[in-house]
């Protein structure tokens, strides 16, 4: 009865460890392989998800997603139309839709790349000094029509001595074209 109990957690174990997730950045979008056959995906939109499993062939380092591609879903999700029929190419730390070149990072190396975090920089544009962070470099970045300026990081002893800024920043200065 122990040997048989031992076995089946030991399997468990095993099944759970085999699973690999990965997950879009762009929209709440993952993929788990369950085994050597059968693939799970998921899609959240808003409140609403979808979820469902599909059984893909590997060849080297491709998945061959059985389905139509043909066959469109109509309505908010779209993953599985983009999974059906389709190749998965597999890397060591992400999965691409072939057909759409979308992304999905492996789910540990995300965490490890959010944990070595943002790195802060200064950015100088008509000579306003605004130091860009993590939670505001979306709306810095996105106020400049980069078109107009030309980009360069200037030399860590200029900066000190020229801006005040302490030598472990980088500093892009924007100037007009």
């Amino acid at each position: 009865m122990k040997q048989t109990l031992l076995i089946l957690m030991l399997l468990c174990f095993s099944f759970s460890q085999s699973q690999k997730t990965y997950k879009s950045n762009k929209y709440r979008r993952t993929i788990t392989v369950i085994n050597d056959s059968i693939l799970k995906f998921t899609e959240i939109n808003g409140c609403f998800s979808n979820s469902n499993t599909l059984i893909y062939n590997k060849e080297r380092d491709i998945f061959k997603v059985s389905g139509n591609p043909k066959v469109k879903q109509v309505g908010i999700f779209s993953l599985s139309t983009d999974l059906s029929g389709s190749e998965l190419k597999i890397t060591t730390d992400s999965l691409v839709i072939v057909k759409t070149g979308e992304i999905f990072y492996d789910k540990e190396y995300s965490e490890k790349k959010a944990k070595n975090g943002f790195s802060n920089f200064y950015l100088i544009i008509d000579s306003k000094i605004t130091l860009v962070t993590f939670s505001n470099f979306e709306q810095v970045l996105t106020s400049i029509n980069l078109e107009e300026y030309t980009l360069r990081e200037l030399k860590k002893a200029r900066i000190k001595r020229r801006y005040g800024i302490d030598e472990n920043y980088k500093v892009l200065k924007l100037k007009r074209k």
